[in-house]
C-alpha cells in the first residue's frame, strides 16, 4: 500500500471489473489541462420499506438498532409483495411544472452558487456552466472536456460529481472502474462561469466517486479495495492531510464484504464529516483536525458481526437491496437535522422470479430524518417514503432517493423516475409534501436543490429513459413559497397575523392546506396541485447509477496535487440544447 505523502512511479495498470480486492495501482506526475469526461448513465427503479437506525454509543463495531423518539429500537417490517408489473412505468402529474429548462448532455450531480444564479454540472466527460439568472430560460455558459492532468497517458472519465466553493469547483472521477481514465480530481476557477480556469489537478489511484470541497481541503471517497477510506487532501500543500476508515473504529470490518462497507458520498460542514457508507451506515466524524478525524457517532441498522456472515450472492443481494444502502447524506444549514437517504431496487441475484416478497424485500428507499442537535447521539425523527413504481426490479422503473438538500426547513429531493419533490421538514417528525413532480418516460432525476429557498427550485434529469439521445436536462421549477414574517407589532399598530405569499400558478400554498395522513400520488393517475401531505412511514435503501454493488473499485493510494501559475490553455467550449 502506497505510503502516506509518497507518489509513486508512473503507470496506470488496469483491474479487473470482476476483482472484489484490488491490486495497488500507482499513479504517474500530475498534468494541468482543460476539457471533459464521458457521459453518466443511470436507471429507473424500485419499491419497499426498511426502518432506520440511530446513532450507536462509543464501543467499536456495537449495534444499538434504531432509536426513535423515545428511544425505543425499530425493527424492520416485513415487505409486502408487489404483483409483477405489466406496465413499465406510471406517470402521475400534479400540476407543480417547470418554469424553464436547458439542455446539458450527460448532465448528472448540480451545484449551485450561494445566490442561487449559476449552476454547475457534471457531464461524464467534464463539466457545464448554466446561467439561472432567468429561471424561465436557463442558458449554458461554457463546457468543459478532455481535462488531462500533464503526465497522464489520457484524460478523466465517468465524471459524476461536482463541487462548489468560494468561486472554485472541484470535479471528480472516475466514478467507477475505467480502464483508460485518469484517477483523482481536478480544480477550476470558476469566478467567470463563462471562462473556467484549471488550477490543478491531484491524482489517485482509485476512482473517485464523489467529493467534497471545503475551504483548502478536498474530501474523496477513497474505495481501494481495502479499508475504503475517506481521504482529506491539502490543497495548496499538494499533500495528504489524512484518512480514515470503518476499519480503524473497528478491524472486525475487514471481515465485511467491500461492497456492504463501499463509501458513497462525504458532506462536511462546520468541522463535521458525515460519511455515507452502504450498508455499513452513515457515521460522523470530528474534523476540526483534519489530519486526525476522530469518531463521534454511526448510524446503522445491522451490526459489524452479521454484515460478515454476508458473502458472495447473499452480499451482492444485501448491497442491492434494503435495508442499508446509505448513498447520500446531508445536514440542514444550522448542524441540527441529518438527512439519509437510501438507494436500493429488487436484484434478485441469484434467485428466480422478479417479484419481491416477504423473503426477499427488494426495492425503493427513502429519506431517513434525524435529529443531530447533539451529533453524539442521533435521534431518528420520520422517514420519507420513495414514490410507488411498477417495477421495483433492477432493470425496472427506478423510484428511489438519490441526491437532495436540506434549506431553509425544507428538503428539496430527487428520486430518479419517481421525480422531484419538496416537503417542510422545519417539523423533523412530521415532513409534510408540498410538491411533486414526476413524468416516468421521459425524465430521471439526480439531484434537486433551493436556488432561492421559496423562489425557485433547480433539478437535474440525467436521462430520457424514452430517447437516451436525448438525455440530460436542467430544470428550474417554482418553489412553494415561504411563510410571511409576522410584523412586529408597535405602539399605534395591531399585530398583524402571519399569511402565506400568494402561489405560484398550477401550485399550492405552503402553509393553507391542513396535511393529510399520506400520500395520494398512485401509479397511473392524473391529479391537479398537490394538497400538503404529512409524510410518514419506514426508512429503505438509496445510491447512484454506474455504482452498484457489483462495480468494480480500481486503485490504491494517492498522486500528488499539481498547482499551475497561469490560467491554462483555451481549449474549444461548447453549448449543447436538446
Amino acid at each position: 500500500m502506497t505510503a502516506r505523502g509518497h507518489v509513486p512511479d508512473d503507470g496506470w495498470p488496469s483491474v479487473s471489473p470482476a476483482t472484489d480486492r484490488l491490486n495497488a495501482v500507482a499513479p504517474g506526475p500530475v498534468v494541468v489541462n482543460r476539457r471533459q469526461f464521458l457521459r453518466a448513465a443511470a436507471l429507473a427503479g424500485p419499491s419497499t420499506a426498511a426502518v432506520p437506525a440511530a446513532g450507536h454509543g462509543p464501543e467499536p463495531g456495537d449495534a444499538t438498532g434504531p432509536r426513535t423518539e423515545t428511544g425505543t429500537p425499530d425493527t424492520t417490517p416485513t415487505p409486502t409483495a408487489s404483483p409483477t408489473p405489466t406496465e413499465p412505468a406510471a406517470t402521475p402529474t400534479t400540476g407543480w411544472d417547470p418554469r424553464g429548462h436547458v439542455s446539458v448532455h450527460g448532465a448528472s450531480e448540480t451545484v449551485l452558487t450561494p445566490d442561487g444564479g449559476t449552476a454547475f454540472v457534471a457531464t461524464g466527460d467534464g463539466f457545464a456552466a448554466v446561467d439561472l439568472s432567468d429561471p424561465t430560460s436557463p442558458e449554458v455558459l461554457a463546457r468543459e472536456t478532455a481535462i488531462s492532468p500533464p503526465g497522464a497517458d489520457g484524460v478523466m472519465a465517468d465524471v459524476f460529481d461536482v463541487k462548489y466553493d468560494d468561486g472554485r469547483l472541484l470535479v471528480a472521477g472516475p466514478a467507477n472502474y475505467h480502464p483508460d481514465a485518469v484517477r483523482g480530481v481536478a480544480l477550476f476557477d470558476v469566478s467567470d462561469p463563462a471562462d473556467p480556469a484549471l488550477l490543478g489537478g491531484y491524482r489517485t489511484t482509485f476512482p473517485v466517486h464523489n467529493c467534497y470541497l471545503d475551504g483548502e481541503l478536498a474530501y474523496l471517497t477513497g474505495n481501494d479495495g481495502e479499508t475504503n477510506p475517506l481521504v482529506v487532501v491539502d490543497v495548496p500543500d499538494a499533500t495528504e492531510a489524512g484518512r480514515w476508515s470503518v476499519v480503524d473504529r473497528d478491524e472486525r470490518w475487514r471481515d465485511v464484504h467491500l461492497s456492504l462497507r463501499t463509501l458513497h458520498d462525504v458532506y462536511v460542514q462546520d468541522g463535521y464529516a458525515y460519511l455515507a457508507y452502504w450498508d455499513a451506515g452513515t457515521w460522523i466524524l470530528d474534523v476540526s483536525d483534519p489530519a486526525d478525524p476522530a469518531y463521534v457517532a454511526d448510524i446503522r441498522e445491522r451490526s459489524v458481526a452479521d454484515l460478515a456472515k454476508l458473502d458472495g450472492l447473499r452480499a451482492a443481494r444485501e448491497s442491492s437491496e434494503p435495508p442499508g444502502n446509505d448513498h447520500y447524506v446531508a445536514p440542514d444549514p444550522a448542524g441540527n437535522l441529518l438527512a439519509v437517504g437510501k438507494e436500493s431496487w429488487n436484484s434478485n441475484f441469484g434467485k428466480e422470479g422478479t417479484t419481491p416478497g416477504p423473503d426477499d424485500p427488494g426495492g425503493p428507499s427513502g429519506v431517513a430524518l434525524y435529529d443531530i442537535s447533539d451529533p453524539a447521539d442521533p435521534v431518528h425523527r420520520a422517514t420519507i417514503d420513495p414514490p410507488p413504481t411498477a417495477d421495483p426490479n433492477v432493470n425496472g422503473v427506478w423510484t428511489t432517493a438519490h441526491n437532495f438538500e436540506l434549506a431553509a426547513g425544507r428538503l428539496y429531493s430527487s428520486w430518479y423516475r419517481g421525480g422531484v419533490k419538496v416537503h417542510d421538514v422545519s417539523d423533523p417528525a412530521n415532513p409534510v409534501e408540498l410538491r411533486r413532480f414526476r413524468r416516468s418516460s421521459t425524465t430521471s432525476f439526480w439531484t434537486a436543490q433551493a436556488a432561492v429557498p421559496g423562489e425557485t427550485v433547480v433539478a437535474t434529469s440525467h436521462e430520457n429513459p424514452a430517447d437516451p439521445e436525448d438525455s440530460g436536462t436542467v430544470y428550474a421549477f417554482p418553489d412553494a413559497p415561504l411563510e410571511t414574517p409576522t410584523p412586529t407589532a408597535t405602539s399605534t399598530t395591531a399585530p398583524a397575523s402571519p399569511a402565506s405569499s400568494p402561489s405560484e400558478a398550477g401550485s399550492s400554498p405552503a402553509t393553507t392546506a391542513p396535511p393529510s395522513t399520506g400520500s395520494t400520488e398512485r401509479p397511473g393517475t392524473t391529479q391537479g396541485p398537490p394538497t400538503p401531505t404529512a409524510t410518514t412511514g419506514s426508512d429503505t435503501a438509496a445510491d447512484g447509477p454506474g455504482f452498484g454493488p457489483l462495480a468494480a473499485l480500481a486503485g490504491l493510494g494517492l498522486g500528488a496535487w499539481r498547482l499551475v501559475g497561469d490560467r491554462g490553455s483555451n481549449d474549444e467550449r461548447g453549448e449543447e440544447e436538446e
